[in-house]
């Protein structure tokens, strides 16, 4: 059977992002959650997978996001630590198995909230990855966003994109100015973009534009990666955003395939974004696969 280099290109893709999940899971159940208190009732959880929100008060608990399903005993752990009212709802960011992996587990005590293609996406699978249960999908979907008033909160679900998938929300909690924004923003490191889940790095540095024009100086920034952020990170984010793409498309001009790019070293100025899932070889890979498509 003959392969083109197209489908080649997208296998590799799929199998670089199924590793990454593997990647960003650590090793032995050992993984500890660490709560950082932000302002008001806000706070966010470290642990495994991506960083989450945590509101709570008075009125009960709303989350953002519950990283994978292993983790969902500690992480109800910490929320109780934080406040002995119940839970009342679960927000997703996005569809992706380190942010929805624990859906199942909260999903039993809460409503589950996220855009409409979070829940056609975890229902659909794809290669490599199964259709999440039926009780871990959102039961409330929207599609331009909703609101929520809690614990002296207005609580902004926001839909943004495409940028990380076609699916992405951020969570703005106003009254405390801080601000969830998912795997729009992976604090200090290159990003994840699943082209193949409707993302795009065009789009995702766009919406990261309109966030900086948007949020207050002062707003506290929880990444879906990374630690706790402001908007000098988030405005040093962005340039490298901005400057890893004019470089790729720059040499995509010149004729340039992604290996020659990863053979001259293009994005060699930002080796320090390099983490265990992204380095600079593979956002080159995404970078020149969304330039080929233009």
């Amino acid at each position: 059977m003959r392969i083109t280099a197209r489908a080649a290109l997208l296998l590799a893709t799929g199998v670089l992002f199924l590793a990454g999940l593997v990647l960003a899971r650590p090793q032995g159940g050992d993984a500890q959650v660490l709560t950082i208190p932000i302002r008001g009732p806000v706070s966010m959880l470290e642990g495994r997978g991506g960083n989450v929100g945590v509101c709570a008060g008075p009125d009960g608990v709303w989350i953002i996001d519950t990283q994978f399903a292993d983790m969902a005993p500690k992480l109800q752990a910490a929320v109780r630590e934080l406040s002995k009212e119940p839970l009342r709802f679960v927000i997703n960011t996005h569809w992706h198995g380190d942010h929805t992996g624990g859906n199942e587990s909260f999903g039993a005590l809460a409503p589950l909230v996220a855009h409409a293609r979070v829940r056609g996406r975890m229902a659909q699978g794809r290669a490599g990855q199964a259709p999440a249960p039926a009780r871990a999908l959102p039961s409330v979907t929207f599609e331009d966003g909703l609101r929520m008033y809690a614990n002296g909160e207005e609580i902004e679900v926001r839909h943004v994109g495409p940028a990380h998938t076609d699916g992405d929300s951020i969570v703005w909690f106003h009254t405390s100015n801080a601000v969830h924004l998912g795997d729009l923003f992976f604090n200090g490191r290159f990003p994840f973009v699943d082209l193949d889940s409707g993302g795009s790095v065009r789009g995702l540095t766009a919406a990261v534009a309109d966030l900086l024009a948007l949020l207050p100086e002062d707003v506290r920034i929880v990444p879906g990666h990374g630690p706790l952020a402001g908007k000098p990170e988030l405005r040093e984010y962005h340039a490298m955003l901005v400057d890893c793409q004019a470089l790729v498309a720059a040499a995509h001009a010149q004729k340039k395939d992604a290996a020659t790019m990863k053979q001259e070293k293009l994005l060699a100025r930002y080796a320090r974004w390099n983490w265990e899932f992204i380095d600079e070889g593979k956002f080159i890979d995404t970078l020149a696969r969304e330039a080929a498509q233009r």
